[in-house]
């Protein structure tokens, strides 16, 4: 059976995920929208409480949503969004994976293609941040503290050409520091006693993406590195 015929009957596993159609953009800084695009598809509990995230789709972007709680302001604070574009689910990252590594302070956020079984910064340079720039080739982000404080959001974009030519289903992780009080989290949930930061490293871990709804764009996947300055 396909990943989607299972998840149809209600067979897939606890970590497979469907992408959730949607009328409205989604934006970090109203989460009280949030009621519009249903019960999130992955929760994450943290010590300062459960990181709720949304795979949504409208027309031809897909959006992850992530609402982070956390009251201790810090800037490395962070959420960790890996993506399997061929679903081939390898051991260490290949050229057909990415990563988006936010931080709190969005200005020092990185974004890594696998080569060679590494991440790789665009262009060789580990010293690459986002800075200013919230985009790149086939996507874009924003990020918000929540008012009054408690914790944070992010929106990641893509174009649904990102996932629309897997050969299998794609693959997806997410991971979350918080500074205070210290922890690493993740979804899936490590396997045994495995640290939840070894997850970002191994797209075997990841879960399973589904169904991409009917709206989705049947056009290529961008081949530009998404980190790329436009």
């Amino acid at each position: 059976m396909t990943p989607l015929l299972l998840f149809a009957l209600g067979l897939a596993g606890p970590d497979t995920v469907a992408v959730r159609v949607i009328d409205r953009v989604p934006a970090a800084d109203r989460l009280g929208d949030s009621v519009a695009w249903g019960t999130p598809q992955i929760r994450i509990r943290t010590a300062q409480g459960t990181v709720s995230a949304w795979l949504l789709q409208m027309a031809d972007s897909v959006y992850l949503v992530a609402a982070v709680p956390d009251s201790t302001l810090y800037w490395g604070d962070d959420i960790v969004v890996s993506l399997d574009t061929e679903g081939d689910r390898a051991d260490a990252p290949q050229h057909d994976d990415f990563q988006w590594y936010f931080r709190r302070s969005l200005d020092s956020s990185v974004v890594y293609r696998g080569r060679a079984g590494q991440w790789a910064a665009p262009q060789g340079d580990p010293d690459w941040r986002l800075r200013r720039e919230r985009s790149g080739a086939g996507w874009d982000v924003q990020a918000a503290e929540w008012r009054g404080g408690g914790g944070w959001s992010v929106v990641l974009r893509l174009d649904a050409g990102w996932l629309a030519l897997a050969r299998g289903s794609p693959g997806l992780g997410v991971r979350i520091y918080d500074d205070e009080p210290g922890g690493w989290y993740a979804w899936p949930a490590p396997r045994g006693d495995a640290h939840a930061a070894r997850a970002e490293r191994h797209p075997s871990f990841w879960g399973t993406l589904t169904s991409i709804g009917r709206r989705a764009s049947s056009g290529a996947a961008p081949r530009g590195a998404p980190g790329t300055r436009p």
